[in-house]
C-alpha cells in the first residue's frame, strides 16, 4: 500500500503540472492563488479542514481579482472546490484499511497469544515427560544395581541413595519387620536422628500397614512438607515398610509411583534377607550361636594379613572343657548341649567387644583378641576360668560345674 504522504505528494505534482497549463494563460495572478489552494491540499494531510479553507480562499480570490474571464473563472473554483472531497476520501480509505489491520493484528496477536501458550504447554508437558523417563531411568538404574546387590545393608544403603538424591525428598527411613515389631535400618535427611515412634504408630492403622498414603503428622509443616507411607509387600506379606518426606506439592506424584518403586524393592529386599540368613547359617552354630570354625578362620586369615602392613598384633586362645565328655556319658547329649549354649554365654560376657568368638570343635572354643595387651588378655583368660567354676549347672537334681583349659597364643609383626 502507497503510504499516504507519498500519495498526498503525487496529486500535489500533478495538480501543479495540470494548473499551470490551464492558467498559464491568465497571467499569474490565477496561479499564485492556485498555490494557495493546494498548499492547503497539502496542509489537509495533517488535518482536513486546511482543504476546505485553502479552497474557499482560493475561490474568493479568484471572485476578486479574475473579473475579465469569467469562464477561467467558473473553471479555477470548480478546480478549487472539487480538491475537497479528495482528502476525506483518502483518509476514509486510509482509515478503513487501519481498521481492518488492526482487526487482522487483533486476531494474529490472539493467534500468536494461544499459540504461544501451548508452546509453553507443550514445553511444561516435555520437561514432565523428560522428568518422569528420568525418575524411571534411574529406577531401572536402581533396580539393576540391587539386583547385583546381595547384601541387606548394601542394598538398603542403595535404596536411601538413592532417595536422598532424588528432587524435593529431604528425608527418608527403612523399617525391617520381625517378630518382635519394627526394626530401624537405615535414615536421611531429617529423619537422620528422629524417634519414628509416631510413624509406626501410623502402620497399625493403615489397613494392616498395606496402604500407601501420607501420614498426619504435627511434627513437620503440613504446609511445605507431607510424610508418605509406603509399604515393602511380596506375596501379601509386608517385609517391611518406606517412610519419605516430600514436598507437599509432590505427594500425589509419589503415592502414584509408591506401588511401583516399594514392590520392586520389596522383591529384591526378600532376596538380599534370604542371603543374609543362608550367611548367617554359613558362620554361625546353629547350637551356641559362636562363629563356625571355618568363617572363624577366614576372619583370623584376614586379620593375619595385617601384621606386616601395620604395627599390629593379636592373641588366639584356645578353650577346652575338661572332661565334658563324661557330662554326655552322665546326664545325656541334651543337658551336654544346654551347657555348651551356657558356657558359649560366659565367655561371651567376658569377652564383651573385644574379640571373636568361634566353636572350634565339639567342646572346644576358639577366642581372637586384637589391640590389647599380654596383662589384659590374661586377665580374660582368668575371667573365664573363675566364671565357669562358679557357674554351677543342675540336672536331675545334681549340681555341676565345668572347668576348661586355655592355652593363649601371640601374633605379631617380627622385627
Amino acid at each position: 500500500m502507497i503510504n499516504k504522504k507519498i500519495l498526498n505528494l503525487i496529486y500535489l505534482f500533478f495538480m501543479i503540472v495540470f494548473l499551470y497549463f490551464i492558467f498559464a494563460s491568465s497571467g499569474g495572478t490565477l496561479i499564485w492563488i492556485s498555490f494557495i489552494a493546494l498548499i492547503g491540499f497539502y496542509c489537509s494531510l495533517y488535518f482536513k479542514g486546511c482543504v476546505v479553507f485553502s479552497s474557499l480562499i482560493s475561490c474568493c480570490l479568484c471572485i476578486i481579482f479574475v473579473k475579465d474571464s469569467p469562464f477561467m473563472l467558473f473553471l479555477a473554483c470548480i478546480i478549487f472546490i472539487s480538491l475537497i472531497p479528495f482528502p476525506y476520501y483518502i483518509n476514509a480509505k486510509i482509515e478503513k484499511a487501519k481498521k481492518s489491520l488492526t482487526l487482522k493484528r487483533g486476531i494474529l496477536k490472539e493467534q500468536y497469544k494461544n499459540t504461544f501458550l501451548e508452546y509453553k504447554k507443550s514445553i511444561k508437558t516435555k520437561q514432565e515427560y523428560e522428568k518422569e523417563m528420568s525418575r524411571v531411568s534411574k529406577l531401572y538404574s536402581l533396580d539393576a544395581k540391587l539386583s547385583e546387590v546381595a547384601s541387606k545393608k548394601e542394598y538398603v544403603d542403595l535404596i536411601m541413595s538413592f532417595f536422598s538424591q532424588d528432587y524435593g525428598i529431604f528425608g527418608g527411613a527403612i523399617l525391617e519387620k520381625v517378630s518382635s515389631g519394627w526394626k530401624k535400618l537405615s535414615t536421611f535427611g531429617i529423619l537422620k536422628s528422629k524417634d519414628l515412634s509416631s510413624f509406626i504408630k501410623h502402620i497399625s492403622v493403615s489397613n494392616n500397614g498395606t496402604t500407601y498414603s501420607a501420614i498426619d503428622n504435627n511434627e513437620f509443616n503440613k504446609k511445605y512438607f507431607s510424610i508418605l507411607y509406603c509399604p515393602m509387600l511380596a506375596e501379601n506379606d509386608i517385609l517391611g515398610c518406606i517412610f519419605i518426606i516430600i514436598k507437599k506439592d509432590l505427594e500425589a506424584i509419589y503415592i502414584k509411583d509408591a506401588p511401583i518403586f516399594s514392590s520392586h524393592f520389596a522383591l529384591g529386599f526378600k532376596r538380599v534377607t534370604f542371603f543374609d540368613e543362608i550367611r548367617q547359617k554359613a558362620r554361625i552354630d546353629s547350637l551356641t550361636g559362636l562363629l563356625l570354625r571355618s568363617y572363624f578362620l577366614e576372619k583370623v586369615k584376614f586379620e593375619t594379613q595385617k601384621i606386616n602392613i601395620i604395627d599390629y598384633s593379636f592373641y588366639i586362645l584356645m578353650l577346652d572343657l575338661d572332661n565334658f565328655k563324661n557330662i554326655n556319658d552322665k546326664y545325656g547329649h541334651l543337658t551336654g548341649d544346654k551347657t555348651l549354649v551356657e558356657i558359649a554365654k560366659v565367655v561371651l560376657s567376658c569377652i564383651g567387644n573385644n574379640g571373636l568368638v568361634g566353636r572350634y570343635g565339639g567342646d572346644e572354643f576358639i577366642i581372637f583378641l586384637s589391640n590389647t595387651t599380654e596383662k589384659e588378655v590374661l586377665f580374660i583368660a582368668n575371667k573365664i576360668n573363675k566364671s565357669l567354676k562358679s557357674k554351677l549347672f543342675e540336672e536331675d537334681n545334681e549340681k555341676f560345674n565345668v572347668t576348661a583349659s586355655i592355652g593363649i597364643s601371640c601374633m605379631a609383626k617380627i622385627i
